[in-house]
């Protein structure tokens, strides 16, 4: 007999490290035309990669786009916050900007291929994560800054000066699917607080 009903999403499932460097190389894609790098050379390199199909549907859509609109340009930008958690869980960069302060996106070029001195299949193949405790922490403490953001903006209250809610939502987003969070694609994921 099955224990879940068919309503029930599926059980968290902490994704492994290769799982999350191929969704990191991916993400690494698309910050990267939004922030400038040539969109020809990002899709040649994603597909010489064979990092293509990694890409989420929305990512897909808006590198294929040669037109995009500045509002996909500016989701696409915010991904960066995102980037930075998978690179936290694979144990690339030691801790996380304060919640109320973005990430330093030049980081990516001297940690991510085709920049840094090692291939993608070689980033892939090598990868470690942090232990499920520490993301578990992690997807804790995230959800909690963002639940204290919310509170504050649904209440009506000013928010505390260290919190940043757009930094803190894009964070949790990654987190909650380094955890599996109830199973979900990156495009589906959601933030619940």
């Amino acid at each position: 007999m099955n224990d879940l009903d068919d309503n029930d999403p599926p059980p968290d499932e902490i994704r492994d490290a290769k799982t999350i460097a191929r969704r990191t190389l991916a993400l690494f894609g698309t910050v990267g035309v939004a922030l400038g790098a040539p969109r020809d050379d990002v899709l040649q390199w994603l597909k010489e990669s064979n990092l293509w199909d990694e890409l989420s549907p929305l990512e897909g859509a808006y590198l294929s786009d040669i037109n995009p609109t500045r509002r996909q340009n500016i989701d696409a930008t915010w991904k960066s916050e995102g980037l930075t958690v998978l690179l936290w869980a694979l144990g690339k960069i030691s801790v996380l900007p304060a919640p109320n302060q973005q990430c330093d996106t030049s980081i990516f070029q001297k940690l991510l291929p085709p920049y840094a001195s090692i291939s993608a299949a070689d980033f892939i193949s090598s990868a470690e994560r942090r232990s499920d405790d520490a993301l578990l922490a992690m997807a804790d403490e995230l959800m909690d800054l963002h639940w204290h953001a919310r509170d504050a903006q649904i209440n009506g209250r000013e928010m505390s000066a260290d919190l940043d809610i757009e930094i803190i939502q894009e964070r949790h987003l990654a987190i909650n699917w380094a955890i599996g969070y109830d199973g979900l694609p990156w495009d589906e994921v959601t933030t619940d607080t």
